[in-house]
């Protein structure tokens, strides 16, 4: 830390320095105040949620109370369980009928009155009851149902409240919450079920008054179903919110996030049925009363800031100005401009600074002018020494493409091959014609660049040469795509290629000698190239010399052990079309050879 405060520019030490200061003084006193008044706030509405949950709880504990005094008097009233018992120990028409007078009587009388209770059902296992005022659904199955199974399961408690559902005992489909009793009839050794179906919609009723002290009411039962509320609230983390409560107290100490905004949580619980009221205010509409204050704060803090800042700025221009020109004349020099100079009227340390800063541009600007008329006169140099070389080996070209070059010679060989046809030698005349080819390629009346095709006839007038001469020892095939045979090229390439193969690849063979030269194309750094490839079943190089060989290919020289020919034929190349071509050899010792020639598919005549 502190190397990077030394290394800060001065104004910047300056800025950070007064920065710092405003920070402290303003900032976070404004903040603290902001704070402290808001935590003011969010306790005292703590305070008063606390209070208004309450309030809820013991309004549905009393109205739950009154549900519950009014099943025991009605399952404990003479009339109606003498009804019931007639019936269920003698199910007989008249009892039934009586049974369907006066039960459903005692469950109206037990709904009347009472807004919260939705429907009530009772089942017996000889038949089930209702009070006639809603339609019934008759595929509803009690000892199918929920209720049934979980007194199967574990039996005991005789009362039991369950999650919200929708009813499926009557046909409305509303929204309810079921209260079962278990019960048993005097004289009856079965066991009876008292359903009562309590008003999602009433619940919620009684919740509307506290909308004006919460932004969300959230019922949950004892196993965390929602029973009342938005149902996209996480359930079982307003559980775990519930546990960080202090003890003795229904205020959760920790906010919960909830649809992108942060909420106060407060919590109370009803004994009667494990039931969980959840009580939730946006700490921004709780806040929203601060907002004149914060905004403020935050003028006091803008204008206490645009303050500083002129002070800040006005003070280290004043401080800083001469440093910036110089720093500005040296971004010059940086950018190779060394005329500027640096001017300042006072002898302080700016001004030592100033001359030292002339004398040394100076000096620069007489090395860089020395500097300069050095390199060009290396260029000059550099220049002539590349002329000299490229004449030079323009020259020997010429000189190497000139070996053969009598036009009488071939003038000669044509009138023998006359001469020889009429008297019926035929190899003397297939020899001499394309003996004749050979050299009317050859000279190609001075022509540097023939086509791929006139380069085939060449070599395969010398193979032809060659074939009668070795008899079955050599034979040849050339297979090439018609559509490269019009691609020009230098001429005289592969010839040499092919000499080599006889005399250092087949002649050291005592078998059948084959040599095959054919063509493909490539793709080289998105360059289509062709590669020309003269393979024989020769002896082979072995694999020392083969790496060698590439080697001394590669860099554009020439082995006088090897012979001069193919080193000859890469130079060739590698002049006329760059150094990324030439040629290149691949081998088996002992089997075959293979030379390969690249050269671009889209070639220039020679200079």
């Amino acid at each position: 830390m502190k190397r990077v405060w030394n290394n800060l520019r001065f104004r910047s030490k300056i800025i950070w320095l007064f920065g710092v200061i405003f920070f402290f003084t303003t900032v976070i006193s404004g903040l603290s105040y902001y704070r402290y008044t808001s935590n003011d706030i969010e306790e005292n509405f703590r305070v008063g949620a606390e209070d208004v949950l309450v309030q809820t709880a013991d309004t549905l504990v009393m109205r739950f109370g009154v549900i519950n005094q009014r099943a025991k008097g009605m399952l404990a009233n003479y009339t109606f369980m003498v009804t019931l018992s007639d019936y269920l120990n003698n199910p007989n028409d008249i009892n039934l009928v009586k049974a369907l007078g006066t039960v459903p009587d005692f469950m109206k009388d037990f709904e009347t009155g009472e807004s919260l209770i939705h429907s009530t059902f009772i089942y017996t296992d000889k038949g089930s009851f209702d009070n006639f005022v809603r339609m019934r659904n008759w595929d509803f199955d009690f000892k199918e149902s929920t209720f049934y199974k979980s007194y199967e399961e574990s039996p005991g408690k005789s009362i039991r409240w369950f999650p919200i559902w929708t009813d499926e005992i009557f046909q409305d489909n509303d929204q309810v919450i079921p209260i079962v009793w278990q019960f048993s009839v005097q004289g009856y050794v079965g066991v009876e079920y008292l359903v009562i179906q309590l008003k999602k919609t009433e619940l919620e009723r009684l919740l509307e008054g506290k909308y004006e002290f919460f932004d969300k009411i959230l019922i949950l039962d004892k196993t965390g179903n929602v029973l009342i509320g938005s149902m996209g609230v996480d359930s079982k983390e307003l559980k775990k919110l519930s546990e960080t409560r202090k003890a003795g107290s229904n205020v959760i100490t920790s906010d919960y996030r909830y649809d992108g905004e942060t909420y106060l949580v407060t919590y109370e619980s009803l004994k009667e049925n494990g039931w969980q009221i959840y009580g939730l205010k946006s700490r921004q509409t709780l806040l929203g009363s601060l907002k004149s204050l914060r905004n403020m704060i935050y003028e006091i803090m803008g204008i206490t800031f645009l303050f500083t800042v002129a002070a800040v700025l006005l003070l280290s221009h004043q401080l800083t100005d001469s440093l910036r020109r110089l720093e500005k004349r040296m971004s010059y020099v940086e950018k190779g401009d060394l005329g500027v100079r640096f001017f300042y009227p006072y002898k302080d340390e700016i001004g030592s600074l100033a001359k030292t800063f002339n004398y040394m541009i100076g000096e620069i600007q007489s090395l860089v002018q020395k500097q300069e008329e050095t390199i060009e006169e290396l260029k000059r140099e550099r220049d002539y020494v590349s002329e000299v070389q490229k004449q030079k080996r323009k020259a020997e070209l010429k000189a190497l493409q000139a070996q053969i070059n009598p036009h009488f010679l071939y003038n000669t060989l044509n009138a023998i091959t006359w001469q020889a046809a009429d008297q019926g030698a035929e190899e003397i005349s297939i020899l001499s014609s394309s003996l004749g080819k050979f050299f009317r390629i050859s000279l190609s009346k001075g022509a540097e660049v023939i086509t791929l095709g006139e380069e085939l006839e060449h070599v395969a007038s010398y193979l032809k040469i060659q074939s009668i001469r070795y008899h079955s020892h050599l034979s040849y095939e050339i297979d090439m795509d018609e559509k490269w045979l019009e691609i020009r090229l230098i001429k005289l390439i592969l010839q040499p290629l092919a000499e080599n193969s006889i005399y250092h690849g087949i002649k050291e063979t005592k078998g059948a000698g084959n040599i095959r030269i054919y063509g493909e194309t490539h793709t080289i750094s998105q360059q289509e190239v062709l590669e020309l490839s003269v393979w024989d079943n020769g002896a082979g190089i072995p694999e020392e010399k083969l790496i060698q060989m590439n080697e001394t290919l590669q860099i554009g020289g020439a082995d006088t052990k090897a012979g001069y020919g193919i080193y000859n034929v890469n130079e060739r190349i590698r002049l006329f079309y760059g150094d990324g071509y030439g040629l290149r050899y691949e081998s088996s010792f002992g089997h075959w050879t293979r030379a390969i020639l690249t050269i671009p598919t889209e070639t220039g005549e020679v200079e």
